[in-house]
C-alpha cells in the first residue's frame, strides 16, 4: 500500500468562520496546532478561568488539544482570519488528520461520498451524538481498499458492515463529518436536492477533477451495451448536481448532453453512446489510476 509519509508533516489552514461552525451540543471539537499553541504564551492561566491551569500548560506545549472555544477566542483577540491545524480531536480522543487538498486521492474520496455515500448525524440525547461517513460498495474488496485509503488520508480506522447485496463502509468521526459538511458543502443526511459539486473543484487541476469524477462514477455509474454499442451513464436523484457534473466533465473535454429524466427510476441520467466520448471516458476516467488504491 502506498503511504504518503509527508502527509503527517503537513498542516491544513482553516478559516475562523469554518472553525466556528465545527460545533454542536455534544462534546467539544478540539485542535492540535504546534504553531497556534505558541500564542498561549501571551496569556496566563487566569485568562481561561473555566479551565484548570494544568490544562493551560498542556495546550501551550501542544500536549493536549485546544478546545475550539479557546482557539476562537484567541483568533478574535489577535484578529486572525485563519490558522494552521495539525489534527482534530474530540475531548482528547483519536486524532483526525485534516484533508490534504494536494492529495489526489482526497478528491476521489469526495466523489465516492457524493456518488453512493452520505454523512450521518444521529442524536441519542441532548449531548449524545453519533457522526459517521457511510459509503456503500458492491463488493467487499472495494470497501477494504477504501478502508486503507481512509487510514492513509485521515489516520482513521473505518468499519465494514455487510448489507443486502452491498457492504457499508462506516467512518465514525465527528470532526471529519463536520469538516466535510462545513468546508466541502456535503449535506448531512439524505438531502438529494442539496448536494452540489464542492466549490474546491473550481480551482482544482485536471488530475484532481478527474479523480473526483472517477470516484463519482465508481459509485454511481456504469458502462454497458446499448444496441450493441458501449454506453456510459451516471445516475443521480438531483438534476442540478448532474448539471454541475456535466460542466466539470466539460472542463476535461468530455462533453455530455444535458441530463435527462428517467421516469421509471425517478432519477436523472448523464448518458452517451457516442464512440468517441465513450472511448475518451474509458481512457481518461475509468483507466485513471488513483495513487494509494
Amino acid at each position: 500500500m502506498f503511504i504518503n509519509y509527508a502527509l503527517w508533516l503537513l498542516c491544513m489552514k482553516f478559516t475562523r468562520n469554518i472553525l466556528a461552525n465545527l460545533k454542536d451540543s455534544g462534546r467539544n471539537v478540539c485542535i492540535y496546532s504546534n504553531s497556534f499553541s505558541k500564542f498561549l504564551y501571551r496569556y496566563s492561566p487566569d485568562s481561561f478561568s473555566e479551565f484548570s491551569s494544568r490544562l493551560y500548560y498542556s495546550w501551550r506545549g501542544n500536549k493536549r488539544p485546544i478546545p475550539l472555544v479557546i482557539a476562537l477566542k484567541i483568533m478574535r483577540d489577535k484578529q486572525l482570519s485563519s490558522i494552521n491545524i495539525d489534527s482534530f480531536s474530540v475531548g482528547g480522543g483519536n486524532k483526525v488528520t485534516p484533508p490534504n487538498e494536494k492529495e489526489i486521492s482526497f478528491y476521489y474520496f469526495l466523489g465516492l461520498i457524493l456518488g453512493d455515500g452520505c454523512l450521518v448525524h444521529a442524536k441519542r440525547g441532548i449531548k449524545k451524538n453519533t457522526y459517521l461517513v457511510q459509503i456503500s460498495f458492491r463488493n467487499k474488496t472495494d470497501a477494504e481498499n477504501i478502508k486503507r485509503l481512509v487510514k492513509n488520508l485521515f489516520g482513521l480506522s473505518a468499519s465494514i458492515y455487510p448489507g443486502r447485496g452491498c457492504y457499508a463502509l462506516c467512518i465514525f468521526s465527528k470532526p471529519l463529518v463536520l469538516i466535510l459538511n462545513k468546508k466541502y458543502q456535503i449535506p448531512i443526511g439524505l438531502k438529494y436536492s442539496l448536494i452540489r459539486v464542492p466549490s474546491i473543484m473550481n480551482k482544482a487541476n485536471k488530475k484532481m477533477q478527474t479523480a473526483f469524477l472517477k470516484g463519482l462514477f465508481d459509485s454511481d455509474g456504469n458502462i454497458y451495451l446499448h444496441r450493441n454499442k458501449k454506453s456510459v451513464q451516471l445516475r443521480q436523484k438531483a438534476y442540478k448536481f448532474l448539471k454541475q457534473t456535466k460542466g466539470l466533465f466539460k472542463k476535461i473535454n468530455i462533453n455530455f448532453r444535458d441530463p435527462y429524466y428517467d421516469k421509471a427510476n425517478n432519477s436523472w441520467v448523464l448518458w452517451s453512446s457516442k464512440k468517441d466520448l465513450v472511448d475518451k471516458f474509458i481512457n481518461e476516467i475509468i483507466n485513471f489510476k488513483v495513487m494509494g488504491l
